[in-house]
Formats: C-alpha cells, sequence, structure tokens
C-alpha cells in the first residue's frame, strides 16, 4: 500500500526542491463594501479571540433600528454591512466599543480597498480635563489641548473640569496629562482621564495589553514597576473598585493629586 504525506522523506531534515525554494509575491485581495453603508473593524489585540463571541456581543449591545451583518474579511478584521446609515452613525458615534475590556477600531468603508492597505490605529475618546484653573480662559485651554491631539471633534466645559473629544493613536502611549501656562509665567500641571479606558499597560502606556503580556518591558522592570507604576487606573474616570484595589487606588490618587497641583517655573526643563 502507498502512504501518502512526508513518508518519503528520510530522517529529520527535509531537502527542498529548486522550485519549492521560490518565493512568489501576489497582490492583496480586496475588500468590498456591499453597499453604502459599510464599516471594517479590528480588534485592538495580539491575542487570538473567539471571533463568534465578538459577533454576537455586537450583536446584542448595538441596539439598531434594522438589521446588519458582520462577515469575516481577514485576520482579526471585519466588514459590518448595515440597511440603514443613520445605525452606522449611531454605532460610530458611541465609540469606543470594547470587546472584553479591548478596543474596537472602526472606519467607513467607502469602495473596495486592498486588505494590506486597510491601517486602524486610531479612535476617537472622550477625555476628562482638570481640575483647571479660575484664570485659563477655558475655550482656548481646550483648544491648545486639541491641536497637540491633532484636532477637536468637540468640546465641553462643566464648572473647573472640562471634557474633550479627540482621536487617539493607539500606537501611542497615553497621555497623562500636560503643562499650562499663562504667557511666560509659572507652569501647572493639567491631569488627564479617560472615559471607556480598554485594557492598557501599566509600564509602556499604549492599550491593546497589560503589564503581564507587555513586550517593551523587562521581567525585572515588571517586578519593579508593580510596585510603583507610570501609568494606574486613575487615568480612569469610570472607577467602582472595592477592597484591597480601592486601597491602592487610594494611593495612586494621591500621588497624582501631588502632580496636579505642582507648581513649577515656565523656564524649567
Amino acid at each position: 500500500m502507498e502512504s501518502g504525506g512526508n513518508d518519503g522523506f528520510g530522517g529529520d531534515e527535509i531537502s527542498l526542491l529548486t522550485e519549492e525554494l521560490i518565493q512568489l509575491s501576489v497582490k492583496s485581495s480586496m475588500v468590498e463594501p456591499d453597499g453604502n453603508s459599510s464599516l471594517i473593524c479590528s480588534v485592538w489585540t495580539k491575542k487570538s479571540y473567539n471571533q463568534e463571541s465578538f459577533k454576537a456581543q455586537m450583536r446584542s449591545i448595538w441596539k439598531t433600528r434594522k438589521k446588519f451583518e458582520i462577515q469575516l474579511v481577514g485576520q482579526n478584521l471585519f466588514l459590518i454591512t448595515f440597511e440603514l446609515e443613520e445605525d452606522l452613525e449611531t454605532v460610530l458615534e458611541g465609540q469606543p466599543w470594547l470587546f472584553r475590556k479591548l478596543l474596537i477600531l472602526f472606519d467607513r468603508l467607502s469602495k473596495p480597498t486592498a486588505r494590506d492597505q486597510i491601517s486602524l490605529v486610531s479612535s476617537p475618546f472622550w477625555i476628562k480635563i482638570g481640575p483647571c484653573l479660575l484664570e485659563f480662559d477655558k475655550k482656548d485651554l481646550l483648544h491648545a489641548i486639541g491641536v497637540t491631539f491633532g484636532g477637536v471633534l468637540r468640546s465641553e466645559i462643566m464648572g473647573e473640569f472640562c471634557h474633550l473629544r479627540v482621536k487617539l493613536n493607539v500606537q501611542r502611549p497615553l497621555r497623562r496629562g500636560i503643562f499650562v501656562s499663562i504667557g511666560s509665567g509659572n507652569k501647572f500641571w493639567i491631569p488627564f482621564k479617560y472615559e471607556k479606558l480598554p485594557t492598557f499597560c501599566f509600564g509602556c502606556g499604549t492599550l491593546g495589553h497589560g503589564l503581564h503580556d507587555c513586550t517593551e518591558i523587562t521581567p525585572a522592570e515588571k517586578n519593579r514597576i508593580t510596585k510603583d507604576p507610570p501609568f494606574c487606573l486613575a487615568l480612569k474616570t469610570e472607577l467602582n473598585l472595592v477592597g484591597r484595589e480601592s486601597l491602592k487606588l487610594n494611593a495612586l490618587a494621591k500621588k497624582l493629586q501631588t502632580q496636579c497641583s505642582y507648581v513649577g517655573n515656565s523656564t524649567e526643563n
């Protein structure tokens, strides 16, 4: 009886034919929108996940007026087609959306696009800014901070706090705040907090993984960072922690408050 598979190769090493060493280069296939109301999306993670669970969760949390379809079109890449443009707009307006505490990235797909040309690296977030000093012109402050993020999507002023909606580049570390001065006077540290913040690393400050899975930090550094992390839960606006986590948060909040009240000379480096 003839045997199949690799039985014809002897020993542990496999000798490749000259023709088998040829490396071909081919074009990337296209992702085509199904109608005018289509989104492309991806989960910002390097870990594998259950794609059917992702589809089921999106169908359960998006309260659309009409139906929509979710189709897998690549590795960690989905095409979402809506029957109603209004439903698509509602989904975009509700960003950021999370799946198992991981960020979902979206973009419109209006024309056929090669898969290797699709790059999803940004998402809108609301940032809570403050407390701000009464001396600050808050409208000017919001504009100035928004420019550093690439522009303002929306802004609100509520007492001593300001809220700014901007697009974050998820490849960059979260920003914990910014120094602000009036003219050449003293500079003040204004802290940031983020609404609906997904999983992020307490060591490098980027989204999509925790400190344990960070490849930018050595194991020795991780042990040190665990005791005094440069990034912490105080970056979140929504906090509902109890017990040991609550005590840890209080310590972090006190540390942050020290930063908030810092006053330095504008000529300092």
